[in-house]
């Protein structure tokens, strides 16, 4: 009897183990790009960070480029030729071409031809962030736009997620949720 107890017992704890490796494992999400581009960090990084070309479809990418005149309101116009070879770096590493499971996970959430103008307009990012209220980062002095993702998670610059780990500037986790 003792021994069926510590068998069953065995097993539940082997479970619980499971199931919070692979919580974990969902949580963790690796984007840092397959290869880097010197024209992209030059032409972008004065601005914002360095967005992993797979979060977001090569259609995006060309609409974002096309329009650098009028970029999120700012005007980040680069010549031709910069423009040129920014545009080739980020289509080669978009989203369908990249085999890691959250590149396909996030085009699969897209609609036939949809064409997001910005990650955070993507039902993936927005799954992801689920749990983070509008007001939390807009209504946030320290994080003012999703565009912003350093601000909470400390490794985004190197193109690592984890959302157990994020932080959201003037708020705390209490029972897995933020509060203020």
């Amino acid at each position: 009897m003792v021994a069926g107890i510590k068998k069953v017992a065995g097993l539940l704890v082997l479970c619980v183990w499971a199931t919070t490796a692979s919580a974990v494992n969902i949580a963790r999400v690796d984007v840092a790009p397959l290869e880097t581009s010197k024209a992209y960090q030059q032409a972008c990084a004065s601005c914002h960070m360095l967005y992993a070309p797979s979060m977001l479809p090569v259609r995006s990418w060309k609409k974002i480029m096309s329009n650098l005149n009028n970029h999120f309101d700012d005007n980040a116009e680069v010549t031709a030729a910069v423009n040129d070879e920014v545009t080739a770096y980020l289509e080669r590493n978009a989203a369908e071409n990249d085999k890691r499971r959250y590149a396909k996970s996030m085009l699969g959430l897209l609609n036939d031809g949809e064409t997001p103008s910005a990650i955070s307009d993507t039902k993936y990012f927005k799954l992801m962030h689920d749990a983070v209220k509008p007001k939390m980062v807009l209504g946030n002095p320290d994080v003012r736009t999703f565009a912003r993702c350093e601000v909470c998670h400390s490794q985004a610059q190197e193109g690592k997620f984890n959302s157990i780990e994020a932080k959201i500037p003037n708020y705390f986790r209490k029972a897995g949720r933020f509060v203020h």
